[in-house]
Formats: C-alpha cells, structure tokens, sequence
C-alpha cells in the first residue's frame, strides 16, 4: 500500500492492534478464569491505555511508538504469563 504517510501509519496501527487480539483476549480470559477477574479488567484497561498511546504516538511518527508497545506489551505479558502459570500450576498439582 502506497499514499499518504499519515494514512499509512493509521492504518498500520490499526492491523498492529488486530495482531495482538490473538494474545490478548485469551490471556485476559485465562486471567480471569484462574486468578481474579478485577485484576484481569485492570490489566485490560492498562492494555487498552497501551494501545491507545501506541496507536497516538505511531500515527504523529513511527518512532514515538515505544511507550504506548511497552505499556501494552508489559499488560499483555502479565496476563498471559500469569494465566498459563496458574493452569499449569494446577494441573501439575492435582
């Protein structure tokens, strides 16, 4: 795809946010399921915070991206981490 730089780099930041929801939603459903569901929401709002930075920073310039993928990426991991540990922790111990 080839136009305007501003148009390119929304556009991007939109299929960046699409390519997350795979890791995203289990996690976040994993997390609720196997720990608390509060926590989980806060770690959702923190991802959504995340992105929203992300998205803002890459569509004014690629570079002032970093914040807003940390800050999502941090939630994301958290999540998924603690989601997987808990279903492992539990089925080694049964």
């Amino acid at each position: 795809m080839v136009g305007d730089p501003l148009l390119e780099r929304t556009i991007r930041a939109h299929y960046n946010t699409l390519e997350w929801m795979p890791v995203f939603l289990p996690s976040l459903w994993l997390f609720a399921i196997y720990w608390d569901s509060r926590v989980a929401a806060g770690l959702g709002l923190l991802w959504i915070i995340g992105r929203i930075v992300y998205f803002l920073g890459y569509v004014a310039d690629a570079s002032k991206r970093r914040l807003g993928f940390f800050v999502q990426s941090l939630a994301a991991s958290v999540l998924l981490l603690g989601g997987l540990g808990r279903v492992i922790y539990l089925a080694v111990t049964q």
